[in-house]
């Protein structure tokens, strides 16, 4: 692997710019500052009256104000997963500094901003409204509010960018398809500059009674801070998170040409689906597992380059055993960390976060914790886990970050170092 990233894959990107907005903070210093410190972000719900649920937690954006990234009148026309969107996307491209140079040739520049559900509290509220005054009171903004594929459509409209613009929905693997998809418009020469990321704002009273009728969520409602707890004995389900990442993706070229200084690369994907269960992974993680291998092999890596792995970890009893097992079987050795201790699991979003965070743990060679993790599950593999605190990387050069979402869906995203 070269010194700018470059490898015998079939060619990368180059980060140069990171947003994000999530319940440990928002923006992506205090995001990774406290992630570092092993903060958590889960509390008591404040989104609704949750007192008749028999989970009443979750990981909320306390304290993002939309104010800080449009106006207020164009806030209260979006649902906040397209305000979440906006932000983090906005955060990466002012880091990266390509404001300016979209405005020269926006043609070349392309938004992929995905989100497994989009706007879930529009249309709730607006059902409502349907119901209790009938049709003629619905919002003319129901439609604009609702629909996944407006945060992509909205940050290119606030930025001028006119290259494609696209919308994964993938589940929990939203994300991480996003961050693969930018890679590829980079590789087919359709864009010199990508913003890639996800949102979600899945924090609803209907939303949370779904999930709580499948018993995916933490009722461990007196010490939230301790409910997600990835592959730990006492595991009970997930923590209902919300947010968004975004990056941005150069072509190695252009990023050159302006003389950009990348955070790390995108080296390479891999996409697969269990075909197993529409709620849990395979049992023995093979779907992962071989998308973990198709991902080292598309960035031209040999599974003991992979240092780290931001696992999918989402402290749910069908979901961390199987992905143990596949990371035994490639890359036994590596750090393992599983920050949705930190985040919870912000469903589409999370794979952006968490790539965010691979990168970052290439730059500073240092790999977030994995709080909560006092007693390793009887049905998870001994692995490297970074445990409450985090750890040093000195000699860190690859990373991967997993996916995996409703229907069997697995995306793993690698990271290669620049240094």
């Amino acid at each position: 692997m070269s010194q700018n990233g470059s490898n015998r894959g079939r060619g990368h990107a180059l980060i140069t710019g990171a947003g994000a907005v999530t319940p440990i903070g928002s923006g992506v210093d205090n995001f990774w500052d406290a992630a570092l410190h092993g903060k958590s972000g889960a509390g008591e719900i404040t989104r609704f009256d949750a007192s008749p649920y028999p989970s009443r937690i979750a990981a909320e954006c306390s304290d993002f104000d939309p104010a800080d990234f449009m106006p207020r009148k164009a806030a209260r026309r979006m649902d906040r997963y397209g305000q979440y969107g906006i932000a983090a996307g906005m955060e990466a491209a002012e880091n990266a500094g390509i404001v300016d140079i979209i405005r020269e040739r926006p043609e070349r520049v392309a938004i992929v901003i995905g989100s497994g559900i989009g706007g879930i509290s529009t249309w709730e509220r607006e059902y409502k409204v349907l119901e209790e005054k009938g049709p003629g009171r619905v919002s003319p903004f129901l439609i604009t509010m609702m629909v996944p594929n407006m945060a992509a459509g909205q940050l290119a409209i606030m930025l001028g960018a006119t290259g494609p613009t696209q919308c994964p929905v993938l589940a929990c693997a939203t994300g991480g398809e996003a961050i693969a998809e930018g890679l590829e418009l980079i590789r087919r020469g359709d864009a010199d500059v990508v913003i890639a990321g996800s949102s979600e704002a899945p924090i609803t009273p209907l939303s949370m009674a779904g999930f709580c009728a499948i018993r995916a969520v933490s009722r461990r409602n007196d010490e939230p801070h301790r409910a997600s707890r990835p592959f730990d004995a006492d595991r009970d389900g997930f923590v209902m998170s919300e947010g968004a990442g975004a990056v941005v993706l150069e072509s190695p070229e252009h990023a050159e040409r302006r003389g950009a200084e990348p955070i790390a690369a995108v080296a390479g994907y891999g996409r697969t689906t269990d075909a197993y269960h529409v709620t849990a992974p395979d049992e023995e993680g093979r779907g992962v597992e071989r998308a973990i291998r198709l991902a080292a092999e598309d960035s031209g890596l040999e599974l003991s380059d992979i240092g780290h792995v931001n696992a999918h970890g989402t402290s749910t009893p069908t979901g961390d055993g199987p992905e143990t097992k596949a990371i035994k079987r490639t890359m036994p050795e590596a750090l393992v960390s599983g920050t949705k201790s930190m985040t919870g699991h912000s469903f589409g979003a999370v794979g952006a976060t968490e790539g965010i965070m691979c990168a970052l743990a290439l730059k500073q060679k240092v790999v977030p914790p994995t709080i909560n993790l006092d007693k390793l599950a009887d049905d998870c593999e001994e692995l490297n886990y970074v445990g409450a605190e985090s750890q040093k990387a000195l000699g860190l050069k690859a990373a991967v970050s997993n996916s995996m979402g409703f229907g069997g869906h697995n995306v793993v995203v690698a990271f290669t170092s620049v240094e």
